[in-house]
């Protein structure tokens, strides 16, 4: 999957079975949680835990009271990868949404055709 290099890099190589991510910070570590749907019966497990240092970035003002002080941001790496399974989550979301949608459809349907089918049965008897 050349398309998740950086869940590839992690170890990932079923990005399809992802159903959504957490990402939450402790003590300068990024600590990122990949929720997996799995078949019934599967022995994977169904969810993942992985941590990253924050990078440190020097900051300061000229002419400032306090100087310099450290900063912690989150990792390039991490940034790819939630880019990466942003894509994968809101893809497979919309996709439920539209089966969602189109199941509603398909109810109303029946429901339209039933009524219909009563109509006409209803013409026939009148006759």
């Amino acid at each position: 999957m050349t398309d998740y290099k950086s869940l590839n890099q992690l170890g990932i190589n079923n990005p399809d079975q992802i159903d959504r991510y957490s990402l939450q910070t402790v003590n300068n570590v990024d600590i990122l949680r990949v929720v997996y749907r799995r078949k019934q019966g599967s022995l994977l497990p169904d969810s993942k835990k992985f941590r990253f240092a924050r990078t440190e970035k020097l900051r300061g003002i000229e002419n400032g009271p306090r100087g310099t002080w450290v900063e912690h941001e989150i990792s390039p790496f991490v940034r790819d990868v939630m880019v990466e399974l942003d894509k994968i989550v809101k893809s497979k979301h919309s996709q439920e949404h539209k089966i969602e949608v189109i199941k509603e459809e398909l109810v109303r349907l029946e429901e339209e055709n039933t009524h219909r089918v009563a109509y006409i049965r209803n013409l026939i008897e009148q006759l």
